[in-house]
Formats: structure tokens, sequence, C-alpha cells
């Protein structure tokens, strides 16, 4: 096995020159663990000497030991609980420095068994056995093999994680091969996890047949990693329905390639971002299927619904619903009946693709009469084929949702789910990419003791108004938020945190939430961070969402920032020079890059001012439209240097500045 390079990492943090800096988080070997077991990890990249933990995203990892810290590698001892759910999770490194990028790390329900060379040729297969997870590498133009027995009518199954471990764009390929060398299941690309694949097949003999991985296109590198789950587990494509409400119980339909099998499944109480659903009677699969968790109602299609006199009709207690149906065979077509208000503001937008089914969605709404109201065919958004159309309904009556396949195909996993959205209330908030073509840059608070550190938050209302409060529970010893409350006016607003001189070393990963000033009004806001966890310039190919903001207290910065209040108010149509002046420690001579984080409606300035090498200050210049609102607003800039192997921030206190 090739051994692993060192892979330029998206974050390079750094503290003063000489002294330790923000981490490089490489790798990790092995790539994942077995639920409810202990396990070595090796941590690689730089900048780790003064390494202090691990930081998970997800409940159920402990941190036992440190048991080796060198500059580029650090061994350590986790334990996974029983409990911790299958697939992936996001970690970081914490040194007392900085905190690292995030990284993917998989928890599977099998022992981890590492490739052993040479196993690039059928005859030298490396032997395996079932419920394992092999893990190994793909160098240029490599094939790895592994051999297992299996008794006639034993179930055979394959899952592979590729890309979707974070560190290329690798396309696995992974096949199941008899003993004459005939493939007898195969699997490239899959619509659930794209190019990772996974496959299923029932053993015709006793005796042995083989496993075997390897890029699509014959390519590969050091850091083509892979772990391939080998067992009898079954692996739906898709769920039926593909949803439900929260807090409640409903009986679904786990759809494989040639076979289904139902169960009873009770929902979370509370939403759950990128929640996935797995079997409790049978073996599970190493990764969940993708079930939207909502606050509405279910309407399931009744048969035969493939004509508008047939439709079925929605039964739903919630002014919005889901419709859920199978397209089952070539050239069907579901209806579903409605009643609906005139100006009804509906958004209508189907699932499937992004579910893993294979349907590429047409759909319809129709009038009583059939005459078309909207349609769509990919509007969905998600670089899948899914549609997505807004819909004014003209006047009170019946109406009809039809849907079908682009391309008149069907089949038992064409599962769709039709989600009709009537003004149900919805606040999120999330950070922009601060660079371009990186979404994990500055996306985390490692804050200088005595420090601060600052993230722009932009706001997204649909349905509500207010005064919100933000909330952020179980921050680290001595870290405070200084950013308390939301104005009903502001689409955008910057969140400010800062550390006590004296705050320990720590970390949290913290659920940022926005809670309404009025004690009437129950609507939580909720932080998203999106991830791009591989992409090659524009094209991005896989996506993490998370809704925690991970909050670290790291060293003393070597400089700090104050902006110089004014003495005089921004009038419109006006300009005004607000000062920043640095502080720096003894030594530090570097220049600071500057960062305007936030504006208030109607006031421009540029966007960053550098102090130079050795200087103590910078100036914007606000300048303000005449629409400019009158009001009291609090400024904050963020500060970068470069402290010779990476770069360190600060940011200042607020500043108010009036606008007259």
């Amino acid at each position: 096995m090739s051994k692993p390079i060192l892979i330029p990492a998206v974050l390079l943090l750094a503290t003063l020159q000489g002294l330790a800096a923000y981490p490089d988080f490489t790798s990790t070997t092995p790539r994942g663990a077995q639920r409810g077991s202990e396990q070595k990890l090796v941590i690689t990249g730089s900048r780790l000497a003064d390494f202090e933990s691990l930081v998970f995203y997800s409940p159920g990892f402990a941190q036992k030991s440190v048991d080796k810290v060198e500059a580029n590698r650090v061994e350590v001892t986790i334990t996974v609980a029983p409990e911790t759910s299958l697939g992936n999770h996001l970690i970081r490194v914490r040194t007392k420095s900085g905190l690292s990028h995030g990284r993917q790390f998989f928890v599977g329900p099998f022992p981890i068994a590492e490739e052993k060379e040479p196993n690039s040729e059928f005859d030298t297969a490396q032997a395996a056995g079932f419920n394992q997870t092999l893990e190994g590498v793909i160098p240029n133009e490599d094939v790895d093999y592994f051999k297992l027995t299996a008794k006639k009518g034993q179930r055979i199954s394959l899952e592979v994680e590729g890309i979707r471990l974070g560190y290329t764009i690798f396309d696995p390929y992974v096949a199941i091969i008899d003993k004459d060398r005939f493939e007898k299941a195969y699997s490239d690309d899959t619509i659930l996890f794209r190019q990772d694949g996974y496959c299923s097949f029932v053993a015709e003999y006793d005796g042995d047949y083989y496993v075997m991985v390897r890029d699509s296109s014959y390519r590969g590198g050091g850091n083509y990693y892979y772990r391939v789950h080998v067992g009898s587990f079954r692996r739906p494509d898709v769920v039926y329905p593909a949803g439900g409400k929260i807090g409640s119980s409903l009986k679904v339909r786990f759809i494989e390639p040639s076979s289904a099998f139902e169960e009873e499944v009770k929902l979370p109480e509370t939403e759950v971002p990128g929640f996935t659903l797995f079997s409790t009677t049978q073996e599970p699969a190493p990764s969940g299927n993708i079930f939207r968790l909502v606050n509405f109602d279910n309407v399931l299609e009744a048969e035969p619904n493939n004509e508008l006199a047939k439709a079925s009709v929605s039964d739903a207690k919630t002014q919005s619903v889901a419709l859920n149906g199978i397209i089952e065979e070539p050239g069907d077509v579901d209806f579903f009946k409605l009643t609906l208000k005139k100006g009804q503001q509906l958004e209508v937008e189907t699932f499937a693709q992004s579910l893993g089914s294979p349907l590429d969605s047409v759909v319809n709404v129709l009038n009583a009469k059939g005459g078309n109201v909207a349609n769509n065919d990919d509007g969905g958004g998600r670089r899948r084929l899914d549609s997505k159309v807004k819909v004014n309904v003209p006047e009170d009556g019946d109406y009809f949702v039809r849907v079908t396949d682009h391309l008149g195909r069907g089949g038992p996993n064409y599962v769709y789910r039709i989600e009709l959205i009537n003004s149900e209330p919805v606040l999120a908030f999330s950070s922009p990419n601060y660079t371009v073509n990186d979404s994990h840059y500055r996306q985390f608070l490692a804050i200088p003791r005595g420090g601060r550190m600052v993230l722009l938050e932009n706001i997204s209302r649909s349905n509500v108004s207010g005064d919100f409060n933000f909330d952020a529970p179980g921050l680290p010893q001595g870290v405070k938020l200084l950013t308390t409350s939301l104005p009903k006016d502001y689409s955008s607003i910057p969140l400010l945190f800062e550390a006590a001189p004296d705050a320990p070393f720590g970390h949290a990963v913290v659920p940022v939430t926005l809670k309404s000033a009025d004690p009437g009004n129950t609507t939580v806001g909720r932080m998203r961070q999106d991830f791009d966890v591989v992409r090659n310039g524009n094209v991005i190919y896989l996506t993490e969402i998370h809704d925690k903001l991970p909050v670290a207290v790291v060293e003393e910065a070597p400089f700090s920032l104050e902006i110089e209040k004014p003495a005089v108010p921004l009038v419109n149509n006006g300009i005004l020079s607000l000062k920043v002046t640095a502080k720096r420690k003894e030594g530090f001579t570097k220049p600071i890059r500057v960062f305007m984080t936030w504006k208030p409606a109607g006031v421009s300035s540029l966007g960053e001012q550098t102090i130079p090498e050795g200087g103590n200050e910078c100036h914007f210049q606000l300048d303000a439209n005449a629409n400019a609102p009158a009001g009291k607003w609090n400024f904050v800039v963020m500060g970068e240097a470069d402290a010779g192997n990476g770069r360190i921030y600060n940011a200042s206190p607020f500043c108010e500045v009036t606008t007259a």
C-alpha cells in the first residue's frame, strides 16, 4: 500500500512567528471506526505539536488518550459508543493554537481490516470475511482483490465509501466475482451515493468469491482512499414514504433493487439535519436512507390514480401537505386531488433523486378542468433532476397535481415525494463563503484568549417577522456571545464572540439558534452551514449540511484591533473616516489585513484595508446614500495576519457609529 501523501488544507491559520500555528489536518488512519469499539487513530498533518483534542460534531465519541504527539503526526485512542449513528461524522483537530478544517469520519457496523499488498492480482487476493470493513488505497491503475468464502444461498453485499471520505474526486468501482472470474454483480455510480456504489448477489455455490475495488477509469493516487463494507446486510435504494411528520409513527417500506421489506418506525421529536433512516429489524446497511422530517401530514397515493377522475384525494389536516407515491411501471402517471383557496402562495417541491430514487420528475398543477396552472421539470436546484415551482392559486376550488417520469420510465424504486408548502414560518441564518471556491474558510470560531472572533450571518426569513434573540448554550468556559439580539429589519448581522484573558483552553460544538422576543411566537431560527466536501473549482461533487458551530479557546493573539468611535455622525449623502488602530506584541511587525465585517443598509465602504508592516492604523471611508436610515449601529472589523507559516485572526470590540 502506498503511504498517504500530504494534501494542501483548506484552512491554514497561524500564530506569532516561531510559535505553534493553527493546525493542518491532512488525514486519519483508519478513516473510520466500528461503533461500540475502541479505536487507535493516527492523525497526520502539520503544526500538530501542541495538539489538545479531536473535536466531534456528533454524540457518542470520546477521546480516551493521547498516545504520541509529533509536529506532523499524532496518535490518539477514541471510543465510539454502541448507539452512535452509522455513517459519516465531521471531526476537527484542536491545538492550543487553533482549530483545523473539518474531515469526514465514518462509523461502520463491522471491525476494520486493512488492505495488505500484494493484492493487485486475482491470484494474490487478500483473505477477507463477512462482516468486515476493508480499508485501503488505490494508486494509479491499481486494482485490489479480496477473497471470501460463502455458502450457497448466502447474500453477499458490498457498499463502498470513496468520494464520501472527502479526500479527492475518487469514482470507485466495486464488483463481486466468482471463481471463474465472471462479475456476478457490480456498481459504479448510484443515485443515492453518486460516485460511491453498492451491490448484492446471492451465492450460487459453496466456495470462494472475490471482491474487486478500483477506480472506474483506472486512475488513482496516494489519497484515493476507500472503505468497503462486506456482509450479508440488506442495502435499500430508497424508502417509501420518504418523509414524515416529526414525532409521528408510521409504516415505511425499504425498497431494494429486487425486493422490499416493511417496518414501523418512530420519528425524532425534533428536527435533525441530514436525517437518515435505518432498518431496526434487519441487519442495517452501513449508511442510512435519506428521510425528510417535516411538520405536516403525509398523503399516500391509492391506486389506481393514473387518471384525473381517479386522483388520490388529500385528507391532510395541515395547511401544507406531502404527496407520496411510486411511478411503478413505464408510462405510469399519478394524480392527486386537493382543495385550495384563492390567493394561496404554494411552493411545490419534488424530492426524488435527492432521496435516492431514479425518477426524473415532471410535475403539473392543474385546475378542475385539467388546465395547466403551473409546471416544472428540473427546478429543484440541488444538482438533481427534481422539480420545483411556485403557485399563486387563482381561485377557490379543486386542483390536481400530476407527476410522471420525464422519459416515461418507471419501476418499484421510482419513489417521489411532492411537498406543497403553504406559508410555513421559516427562519434560518448562515455565514457566506469568505473566499472563492472555499466553503470551509473561517466557518468556525477559534477565539484567542482576551480576544474575539466574528462571523457574518445572513438571515433568511419566510413568513416570519419581529425581533429575535440569539441563543448559544454550552459555550466553552470563559466565552460569551456579544451579539444578543436580531432586530426585525436586519437581513444580516455580525455574530461576535469574546474569550476572557484567563479562559481555559477548550472547545464545544454549539447549536446556535434564534428565539423570538415575543413569548407567543414559537418559531425557532436555526443555523445552516453548507460544507463542500469534494469540489473541483466551480464543480461541487459532495456537500454536507451542519447546524452546529465549533467554538474553541486558543492562545492569545500577537495583536489586537480597536475602532475609534467617531466624534460626529455619518449623515445622508455624506462620508466619514473610520479609524482602526492596532496594538502589537513586542516583536510582531507583520502587516495586518483588516476586513469590514458588516455595514447597515445605505452605507458602503471598501471591504478591506491593510495596516502596513510595523504600522498601527488604517482608515475606512464610510459613504451614506440619501436613503440610509438614521440609527446607532455596531461596527466590528476582523484582523488577519500572516505569521510566516499561516494566518492568525483577532476581531475588534463593537464600536457604535451613528447615522443621521
